[in-house]
């Protein structure tokens, strides 16, 4: 038995209560204090194999998902109680922000057989200064705890430990590349390029600081593209057959609860800082402007600004730990994408009344969405997402995925996912290195549907036939099992008896107060999903087959949030209402992808990630909608978009970059249409479709369709790779 070979650090965070949570984005209350020590983590190895590695091969491994830095805050009195550091895991780096949490870790530290490395900037007994500690006073520690821990539990195996630690090369660091830095907008870059060997920056040349906007979109840009410089080296690794490359582009929009702006400036008599509260809620590029120049006026506001201004420091060092961990470039996107409420609300209301909408109509106020996007997003920044080749992580509270990307939402145009950036300890809790689930394709044949429609609701019937006759590769029936709760409590029932991979919530939703908390309707009435964080287990993937379980124009507790709060890794949820056949449809397919190309895909030695499946879905359900819309406009007839189907479907499975360009040629070249009627009529087909509506919450690309034959065909490559190897190398 082998110790784990990660490093965890653990912020250990004062004890707090729900009501002290900071205001704007709700973070635990001293969890900013913490950002200076998260961005020194990048320094120090995720465990103790990358220090070994060669450059090439550790940032493979990274892409991968397979160096990322484990770290969690954790509230003090659980540590004292429950996370004594076992021999199992012995690599424990315990971080404190103040003075007297630093003192009670050094006296719960004395009294332990085996002591965690202490890092704080206060002086306490035995507390190492984080700024000074380096990785060979780490590596000496860690072979101090490696053997403490074998003399405590005497059947742990820890040769190839010490062997590991004992062959750590000798830290080289690039100077750095950066022209702009050391602002919110570059901190994850940095943080990611610091974590790939490069030094921090030194210098005050070039330090963003009530800059220029276009030294701000300068910087960005170009610390982004020195993290796709490091792609280069780690191309076409093996590994990847059984762990692909996690995202390769985040894109940041930090946000504040919806409304929380007004609700201070109602609180609050002083004109001053009613008009500061007005500024940060209508901010719209890098930098905020406010018509204050008196002592007296800056005196007042300081305090509110430092607060948002923590937040959005601890967000960016947040987000600068996921992306190091998985060589993503971060793209800070400006403020005014959150801007984009009002034309947001009018598409959403739009759809809401209409079922059907007049296409013409609603792709007229769609892409009033999609200019109010693409204008917020400099050009410079649209061209670095188009350049994405395993997907998008998008953290905002904004419908980013709705960005036009060469014609096609972002949304699907990518394999994309989302984490909310309120509430702030919920988005904690997601941006956090992800567990990896290796699940095969057969076992989502054991789904279960959850169906709390009331009797003799006309849309009731549509799921559950679509899911009777979905089958599989060889024609044969994919059945899953089937509830119909009447209550919460049934629903929680039936819930924890189930063990399969996914669970499909068949109801309507609601969220009708815009600040309010959204729910499943059970029995008629609204249910807060959120009720049942801790209570129950949660399979990890939730489909929501409901109408508005993630509407953008409302409050950040969505029941898609409900979920993720309860525990699900990913959420199929909706941005907009939904109608009962397509989503019927959408489920058949997503099911039959799962089962079916997942089997063909692991059969040729490739795990898949459940972004994928679900992107796949999505794209397959626009091109339905763009050629059976070209049809019923009498374009030309089903055996035509038939053909169009198939050979379209062979552009998705597996994935061709130019799928949609691809479609477009063909569709021309049946004769029926030219470019300039494409051009004309395709946004109207898209914003008609269904497909626009779904959103991926939380951490789907961690969730791998992986069966024992991919393995096995990695194993057989890596003995190939050896043999051929073995040849070329003379005696």
């Amino acid at each position: 038995m082998q110790p784990a070979f990660e490093i965890f650090y653990v912020l250990a965070l004062p004890d707090w209560k729900p009501n002290e949570a900071t205001p704007f984005q709700g973070f635990a209350p001293m969890l900013p204090c913490f950002m200076p020590l998260m961005e020194q983590i990048p320094r120090l190895p995720p465990d103790i194999v990358q220090p070994t590695l060669d450059p090439d091969l550790r940032l493979a491994r990274q892409r991968g998902g397979d160096g990322a830095w484990m770290w969690t805050p954790v509230n003090l009195s659980t540590l004292l109680a429950k996370r004594k550091p076992q021999p199992i895991a012995p690599y424990i780096v315990v971080m404190s922000a103040d003075e007297e949490t630093a003192k009670t870790i050094a006296a719960w530290r004395s009294g332990l057989r085996l002591h965690p490395i202490h890092l704080s900037y206060h002086r306490v007994a035995n507390a190492c200064n984080p700024e000074t500690f380096g990785r060979e006073q780490l590596r000496h520690r860690l072979i101090a705890l490696a053997r403490r821990a074998a003399r405590m539990e005497r059947q742990l195996e820890i040769d190839e430990h010490l062997r590991l630690l004992n062959n750590w090369k000798p830290e080289e660091r690039r100077p750095s590349s950066l022209a702009f830095h050391s602002h919110n907008v570059t901190r994850a870059n940095e943080m990611t390029l610091i974590g790939a060997g490069e030094a921090p920056v030194q210098t005050e040349a070039g330090h963003l600081m009530s800059s220029p906007h276009e030294d701000y979109v300068q910087g960005i840009t170009q610390s982004s593209e020195a993290v796709m410089a490091l792609w280069k080296g780690t191309e076409d690794r093996l590994a990847y057959l059984m762990m692909p490359p996690r995202p390769d582009i985040f894109l940041v929009a930090p946000a504040m609860y919806r409304g929380v702006s007004k609700h201070f400036e109602r609180l609050i008599d002083d004109p001053v800082v009613k008009t500061s509260l007005r500024g940060l809620d209508r901010q719209r590029g890098y930098t905020m402007q406010l018509a204050v120049s008196d002592k007296e006026g800056i005196d007042k506001i300081a305090p509110l600004l430092s607060l948002r201004g923590a937040e959005m420091k601890l967000l960016a060092a947040a987000v600068g730990l996921r992306a190091a961990g998985t060589l993503a470039a971060t793209i800070r996107l400006p403020p005014a994408v959150d801007r984009t409420g009002g034309v947001v609300g009018q598409l959403a209301r739009f759809l809401r009344t209409h079922e059907n909408p007049p296409r013409i109509k609603a792709a007229r106020v769609f892409r009033t969405v999609q200019q109010a996007l693409e204008d917020a997003v400099p050009a410079e920044h649209r061209a670095l997402i188009a350049r994405s080749k395993t997907g998008i992580k998008i953290i905002a509270d904004a419908p980013i995925e709705w960005l036009s990307v060469n014609g096609v939402p972002l949304g699907i145009r990518h394999d994309v996912s989302r984490i909310n950036a309120t509430p702030g300890n919920l988005f904690l809790d997601q941006i956090r290195p992800p567990l990896t689930r290796h699940i095969t394709p057969d076992a989502f044949r054991n789904y279960l549907v959850l169906s709390m429609f009331e009797e003799g609701d006309a849309i009731a019937p549509h799921l559950r036939v679509a899911t009777l006759h979905t089958i599989d590769g060889k024609k044969e029936r994919i059945r899953g099992s089937y509830a119909s709760p009447k209550s919460p409590e049934e629903f929680a029932a039936a819930l924890a008896r189930f063990e399969g991979p996914m669970v499909i919530i068949d109801s309507h939703a609601s969220h009708a107060d815009a600040n309010g908390v959204g729910g499943l309707i059970i029995g008629g009435k609204s249910f807060d999903v959120w009720s049942l964080a801790g209570k129950v287990r949660m399979p990890p993937i939730v489909v929501l087959s409901a109408c508005d379980t993630h509407p953008f124009d409302r409050s950040h507790a969505t029941v898609a949030n409900g979920f993720l709060a309860c525990g699900a890794a990913a959420v199929v949820a909706t941005a907009l209402p939904i109608r009962a056949p397509q989503a019927a449809r959408f489920v058949m397919r997503l099911i039959n992808r799962a089962v079916h190309f997942g089997a063909i895909m692991n059969g040729m030695g490739h795990a898949v990630p459940w972004t994928n499946i679900v992107g796949g879905v999505l794209r397959m359900e626009l091109v339905t909608d763009i050629i059976r819309g070209f049809e019923a406009d009498g374009v030309f007839d089903d055996e035509i978009g038939s053909a169009l189907l198939l050979e379209t479907h062979k552009d998705l499975h597996p994935l061709h970059s130019e799928w949609f360009e691809c479609l477009r040629d063909r569709v021309i070249a049946t004769g029926a249409i030219d470019r300039p009627t494409w051009d004309n009529r395709v946004p109207d087909l898209i914003a008609g479709s269904d497909a626009i509506r779904y959103l991926h919450l939380g951490n789907p690309e961690a969730i791998l369709l992986s069966s024992p034959e991919v393995a096995e065909r990695l194993d057989a490559l890596l003995k190939d790779a050896e043999t051929v190897e073995s040849v070329a190398t003379p005696a």
